[in-house]
């Protein structure tokens, strides 16, 4: 399955699971604040196409869709992304499902030579910015970075939830969510 039909089929069940997720408060417990999406093709359900995607680097090999699935305007979801023989990390991000949110992702590697770099979700929902991108600029390997999630202003209705897709240039990196945290947005 090439890369931008796995991310619309990825899309797609995020958008199922949120739903479902979204149900009678006595159906199910809360659901986790972030999630990896992953696509089943022996599933029967139709998926819908979801646009636009982001035209992703020639150079990756990974690529994984998660949510970010905030309570409040003060909580802040965090990624933790080990990268083996990466040399980039690329993050992107959209509005979920409510038009008028926006999102940011801020990251930042630590290496040799530490970076970091922002985006922002433009607004309209299934609508990705530009990627932010963290570089090991040469330095050891593994590629080690943190990426944050934070709402930073829209319709203000919780829960509210957005797309994210990281992609690198490494053949596989091990995603690890932190626990939500309610503060003001901050990268070290």
């Amino acid at each position: 399955m090439n890369q931008a039909r796995c991310l619309q089929v990825c899309l797609t069940a995020l958008f199922l699971l949120v739903l479902v997720a979204a149900g009678p408060a006595s159906a199910a417990p809360a659901p986790p604040n972030s999630r990896p999406i992953t696509s089943d093709p022996s599933t029967p359900t139709p998926m819908p196409t979801l646009s636009p995607t982001p035209t992703l680097d020639p150079a990756v090999k990974f690529v994984e869709v998660w949510s970010c699935d905030l309570f409040g305007p003060a909580e802040v979801q965090g990624y933790r992304l080990v990268c083996p023989n990466g040399t980039f990390l690329d993050f992107y991000i959209s509005d979920g499902f409510i038009k008028g949110d926006h999102w940011e992702l801020k990251g930042k590697n630590w290496d040799s030579f530490p970076n970091s770099a922002v985006t922002t979700a433009p607004g309209p929902v299934i609508l990705f910015g530009q990627p932010g991108r963290v570089y090991t600029y040469g330095g050891p390997s593994p590629l080690d970075a943190y990426v944050e999630c934070t709402y930073i202003h829209g319709i203000n209705i919780f829960p509210a939830s957005s797309f994210i897709i990281f992609a690198s240039d490494a053949a596989a990196c091990a995603v690890t969510p932190d626990p939500v945290r309610s503060r003001i947005n901050r990268t070290p």
